[in-house]
């Protein structure tokens, strides 16, 4: 007979630790108190606050939601605030494969897929609804010559025609793949795209945001493949990119993942954010550790990592495998063919996400040089 497991969670004065066990209990978490008392004295010097192994994850997010112990009230948001998978498109066949991805995840999590193009003109007039090209909602421009002004109106007029043949390329996929007669929306309005995509993200937070990349002798050529690595180093919403080279036919096929992981809470959080968003029934993952560090300390604290993910997420298979940061690039070269990846998973805790992983330059070589989707989870 299996025995439920309690940890510790916190250690507090014992007005801390009451505070912080009505806000645990008030999210449904079982609360445990056990004295700390100094040795030979008998006296309780602080109290242990101790959940079940199990709610582990959601207790993290609580406590580092806001500052509980002072207003006794948190906040917890454990997804994007807008059930909407956001995919930005500039009309290439990569922008295509993006839209099949986005609207196989869509379905499978209920969201709403949202098309979402920018383009850039002259100057900024506000936004315009592809479904109406004649509204061009402009705002009164002082100074302006006239043919700027066509030219701005023009390039509305074009940038709402191109997004309503692409829709009808995106229908007949959809219809081919099965995935005909899901509702979606479109936006095309004027800016710079990475800037334009974040800008969303932070007004109206999606669930996730799918993007294509393209090979790194493309990568120059379009827009997409070109914004996406300056989305991942900043977006503070869950963002998937897959290679215009990867078949895609649905995240549950996804079964051989790598996650690199910063051997410390977050990667706890991050693997919690994947398991339940995306529901996986069975799938391996292998743990690979981001540290300027060799040896023995590391391989210790990324096996009590892995034992743990095993222990709570029984379905999947969790491994390791620790490479030198001298060599990383070309041990995961190696590592990358032999296991057959499909995925690659990078937690995001506020700094970009490429300055975590080993340097920037190596980092953003290995998003393009690999056709395998990337999922950043940010924490």
């Amino acid at each position: 007979m299996s025995t439920t497991r309690f940890i510790t969670l916190a250690i507090h004065t014992y007005p801390k630790a009451l505070t912080l066990k009505k806000i645990l209990e008030s999210h449904g978490i079982h609360v445990r108190f056990e004295n700390l008392v100094i040795s030979g004295a008998g006296i309780a010097s602080g109290v242990r606050v101790k959940i079940q192994e199990t709610d582990l994850p959601l207790a993290l997010k609580i406590t580092e939601s806001g500052d509980s112990l002072q207003s006794g009230m948190i906040d917890v948001k454990m997804d994007g605030s807008h059930a909407v998978v956001l995919i930005p498109v500039d009309f290439s066949p990569s922008s295509l494969l993006a839209c099949k991805a986005g609207f196989e995840i869509a379905r499978k999590l209920k969201l709403h897929p949202v098309l979402l193009h920018a383009y850039i003109s002259p100057y900024f007039a506000g936004s315009l609804s592809a479904d109406d090209p004649s509204d061009s909602g402009l705002s009164p421009i002082v100074g302006e010559s006239v043919m700027e002004v066509e030219e701005s109106i023009d390039m509305r007029r074009e940038s709402n025609l191109r997004m309503k043949d692409f829709r009808r390329k995106l229908d007949s996929q959809l219809k081919d793949a099965g995935l005909d007669g899901m509702d979606y929306s479109v936006s095309v309005c004027e800016g710079i795209p990475e800037d334009t995509i974040k800008e969303y993200c932070r007004m109206t937070p999606p669930t996730l945001v799918v993007m294509a990349t393209r090979d790194v002798e493309k990568k120059g050529e379009q827009l997409v493949g070109s914004v996406t690595a300056e989305v991942l180093d900043s977006c503070r919403v869950p963002v998937f990119t897959i290679p215009e080279n990867f078949r895609f036919t649905s995240v549950d096929s996804l079964k051989r993942l790598v996650y690199f992981c910063n051997l410390d809470q977050h990667d706890i959080l991050s693997m919690d954010i994947l398991m339940r968003t995306f529901a996986y029934p069975e799938v391996d993952v292998t743990l690979i550790p981001v540290n300027d560090r060799a040896g023995g300390d590391v391989k210790e604290k990324v096996g009590r990592l892995c034992d743990y993910f095993n222990k709570s997420y029984p379905t999947a298979r969790f491994t390791t495998e620790v490479f030198s940061s001298k060599t990383f690039r070309e041990d995961f070269e190696k590592f990358e063919k032999n296991a057959g990846l499909q995925l690659m998973i990078v937690p995001n805790k506020k700094r970009n996400v490429f300055s975590r992983l080993f340097n920037p330059g190596i980092a953003h070589k290995m998003l393009f040089e690999r056709d395998l989707p990337l999922l950043a989870l940010p924490v």
